[in-house]
């Protein structure tokens, strides 16, 4: 039940983003922006999906060509609660 309220709260969130469910406990969103932007984006999932706060677990560029910081970002999260 709490995946299927995380894919609504998803779906909500994803105008530009796009999350994806992996195989462990965590959760990607590719996104615009930097560090921040995913966390926000992250926190703001874990709200939804009923838990407390997000665990950013790393967050690095969709194309690893490009600087720091610039293009697509994929952030890697766990929802926690607590």
């Amino acid at each position: 039940m709490s995946r299927i309220a995380f894919l609504v709260a998803c779906v909500l969130l994803s105008a530009c983003t796009t999350i994806k469910i992996n195989h462990d406990d965590t959760t990607s969103i590719t996104h615009s922006g930097d560090a921040e932007a995913g966390r926000q984006l992250a926190e703001r999932a874990c709200l939804k999906a009923g838990r407390s706060k997000a665990e950013v677990v790393a967050t690095v560029n969709k194309n690893p060509n490009l600087p720091a910081g610039s293009g697509r970002q994929v952030t890697t999260f766990r929802c926690i609660s607590g």
